[in-house]
């Protein structure tokens, strides 16, 4: 039988199109460090030429990565493995006084060919992208963008750019849950192999203001 949602709730809609498939994106920030955030909303929009939109949240409180992407128009997309779930995961919760996302996540970067924010070199594929516009329908920002340089790891695709699974195992989540306590949150994610389901302790320091 089916069950509709009540209409108060009809924001839970939006869950019925998990799983999602993560990716990080670095960006650029106005002292000129780096910045990483997962975001789950990517998708590709044109194959000629090559085009990506990137959903950032824009309202109650607007995420540092769009900040960033409104004033460079310049990002890119990281394809992480599921070896990286927790630092993924870690890398989504606010940053604190005196640190910097990048220097929490232990990530090693690795230069860009044509945009200044750089890629993450355990990530198995980076796309280089410049946004061509920024829409604001709703809660979220929608970024389009131009894919302007992809590199990928050979063992990780086919020429042909079929996922090689024996080396590579996409990311792709389920659901996410803060537990009670609010020191952590529960995430699950899918694996060929069954459910991985992780929980990373919130960083400590002081929130910065």
């Amino acid at each position: 039988m089916k069950k509709e949602i009540d209409r108060e709730e009809i924001f839970k809609s939006v869950f019925c199109l998990q799983p999602t498939r993560p990716i990080l994106c670095t960006t650029k920030n106005e002292d000129a460090t780096d910045h990483v955030a997962p975001f789950s909303w990517c998708v590709p929009i044109s194959t000629k030429p090559p085009m990506l939109a990137l959903s950032l949240l824009q309202t109650p409180k607007k995420s540092h990565s769009l900040s960033n992407i409104e004033r460079t128009k310049e990002f890119v997309i990281n394809l992480p493995d599921m070896s990286l779930i927790d630092d993924i995961v870690l890398t989504s919760y606010k940053t604190k006084y005196g640190e910097n996302k990048f220097d929490r996540s232990k990530f090693t970067k690795m230069k860009s060919k044509y945009v200044k924010p750089v890629c993450i070199k355990e990530c198995r594929a980076h796309l280089e992208c410049k946004a061509e516009s920024i829409m604001y329908p709703g809660d979220h920002a929608l970024i389009i963008a131009n894919i302007i340089n992809a590199v990928y790891d050979d063992d990780a695709f086919s020429d042909n750019m079929l996922i090689n699974f024996r080396n590579y195992k996409p990311v792709i989540h389920m659901h996410n849950y803060p537990l009670e306590n609010m020191n952590s949150q529960i995430h699950v994610f899918l694996n060929p192999g069954g459910e991985i389901i992780t929980e990373v302790m919130y960083p400590t320091k002081k929130e910065q203001i």
